[in-house]
């Protein structure tokens, strides 16, 4: 990002962060339904020579409910035909105790159970899972933190 910056400028949404938006994905902080994400991410799918793994990001209670995931998994395999699909589930885990699930604090960073703030976070960042994000460099990790839920634009789970 530093040479592209040096050579064409600060770019909006292009360059004015430290990663780049991978291959043919809709933009990380982009707010809009898993449903629509897929349907714009299909349409590129074949033009796509360096991977295309098209993956939606969901919340807790998205996560906790087979159903929505069954659906997006369907909407993206079957009727889109994405030939390489995922759903990113939370997964956070308290190095100190081995609790794993929600965490407390303000940015979810703290265990619920013991207090520590020594939280490992398995995270897909540009199409690879990482199974510390916060060891990434600090590119990846700010793709990371700019991530946002495909659910909370779902209302009632309903498709569409």
């Amino acid at each position: 990002m530093t040479k592209f910056k040096k050579a064409y400028g600060e770019i909006e949404n292009v360059s004015d962060r430290k990663y780049f938006t991978n291959s043919m994905h809709v933009p990380v902080w982009k707010q809009m339904s898993p449903f629509n994400k897929i349907d714009i991410e299909s349409e590129l799918t074949g033009y796509s020579s360096g991977g295309c793994i098209t993956y939606v990001e969901v919340d807790e209670n998205a996560a906790r409910n087979e159903t929505v995931v069954e659906q997006i998994i369907d909407y993206e395999m079957k009727e889109k035909d994405i030939p390489y699909a995922a759903v990113n589930l939370p997964n956070k885990t308290c190095r100190k105790c081995g609790y794993s699930g929600k965490m407390a604090g303000v940015n979810g960073d703290v265990c619920p159970t013991c207090g520590s703030s020594e939280i490992d976070e398995l995270g897909r960042i540009t199409g690879y899972l990482f199974g510390t994000v916060n060891q990434a460099n600090a590119g990846k990790q700010d793709e990371f933190k700019d991530r946002v839920d495909h659910t909370d634009s779902l209302v009632g789970w309903a498709r569409h």
